[in-house]
């Protein structure tokens, strides 16, 4: 399990995820996988939910270029602390496609990396249950100046 936090707070999850097969019910705000939302993206987007996608690192962001408008949220994977694809899927997300949604971060997400996460355009940030959320928090007022152009947005809750 794990604590949801924003750059300001913990915040709750009002998402669900779906496996490939579960039916839609009446949840109002899901997570789908990118082969679902490509075969039935539109079928989704028509019952008035809300949709998300989950990426695996490998996936190509330009596979979402069809999407892009219809998502409220994108979710990238971190398979391990020294995997750096999802800090690229982010970026181009945010420079070539111009999604301004929220990217969530899931998988190995380590509190030495948030501010970097937030930097390249991460809004949400899945952290390990027994991770201490309040020192998690303090980790993206740590890097005060930076030597790139970076990302950051604000996110209105």
């Amino acid at each position: 399990m794990f604590n949801l936090i924003d750059t300001r707070d913990v915040i709750e999850d009002s998402w669900v995820r779906l496996a490939d097969d579960e039916a839609l019910n009446k949840q109002s705000r899901v997570i789908v996988s990118l082969s679902r939302l490509k075969r039935e993206g539109l079928k989704i987007k028509n019952t008035g939910l809300e949709l998300a996608v989950e990426l695996e690192p490998d996936a190509l962001v330009s596979d979402l270029s069809a999407f892009i408008e219809d998502l409220q949220l994108v979710v990238l994977q971190f398979e391990s602390f020294a995997d750096g694809r999802a800090f690229s899927q982010a970026k181009l997300l945010r420079d070539r496609y111009h999604y301004s949604g929220e990217i969530r971060a899931t998988g190995e997400v380590i509190r030495d990396q948030l501010g970097f996460m937030q930097r390249c355009g991460f809004s949400q940030f899945e952290i390990a249950k027994n991770d201490d959320s309040q020192l998690a928090l303090q980790a993206f007022a740590e890097i005060t100046h930076g030597y790139q152009a970076d990302l950051i947005r604000s996110v209105n809750h």
